[in-house]
């Protein structure tokens, strides 16, 4: 007869809770994978934008006001009001993220002919903003489907093991079963293993 192997049932409970885990990390896994194509499209759009606009226009604003205001996270951020002049004459005022102090003198930037464009941000820092956005977000792509695959493998593997380990103790008890089972003799009485009946020859005095 074979003994029970508590141990099976503690590879499943250890092989169902990988399972559920890894469900929770494959949803987490795709979200992030969203956000860094987001971050991707983002980015290569900045790029491209401040590549196609190399040519701007630079001219001095004042800032107006300086207003700090709540982001929907919880957060806050300081937006400032500049107003400029272009090279035709024409004033324009609008208002971006900046820490600058009312009253300053500080650099406009924007595309010729297109006033609306304008921004305090140089060229340069507007890419490296963009290059940054773009990086992470292909990391993200990249790297987050692998994490899924190595896990999905360690996965699969323990549930090999457990299907061994389940099946391992009733190979054995079918062998032993085997071993022990009676040999029948040519009259069909069952005989033991190893050739003994369970009668006594008789004895013949000489």
């Amino acid at each position: 007869m074979s003994t029970p192997q508590p141990c099976r049932f503690g590879a499943w409970g250890r092989v169902a809770g990988k399972v559920a885990g890894g469900a929770a990390v494959t949803t987490a896994v795709a979200a992030l994978v969203v956000l860094g194509y987001g971050f991707v499209r983002t980015g290569l759009d900045g790029l491209n934008n401040t590549s196609a606009v190399d040519g701007r226009a630079s001219v001095d604003g004042v800032v107006l006001a300086k207003d700090r205001v709540s982001e929907p996270q919880g957060s806050s951020s300081t937006r400032i009001e500049v107003r400029f002049t272009t090279a035709a004459g024409t004033v324009y005022q609008f208002r971006e993220a900046g820490n600058a102090d009312v009253g300053d003198t500080i650099g406009v930037h924007y595309e010729l002919g297109r006033p609306e464009t304008a921004t305090t941000h140089s060229v340069t820092s507007n890419r490296m903003m963009y290059g940054i956005l773009t990086v992470a977000g292909l990391a993200l792509v990249i790297f987050m489907p692998l994490l899924v695959l190595r896990l999905g493998r360690e996965g699969l593997r323990d549930i090999r093991q457990a299907v061994r380990k389940q099946s391992s103790p009733d190979r054995g008890a079918v062998h032993q079963d085997a071993s022990v089972s009676p040999v029948r003799t040519a009259s069909g009485a069952p005989t033991p293993v190893g050739g003994r009946s369970g009668s006594r020859r008789p004895r013949v005095d000489g």
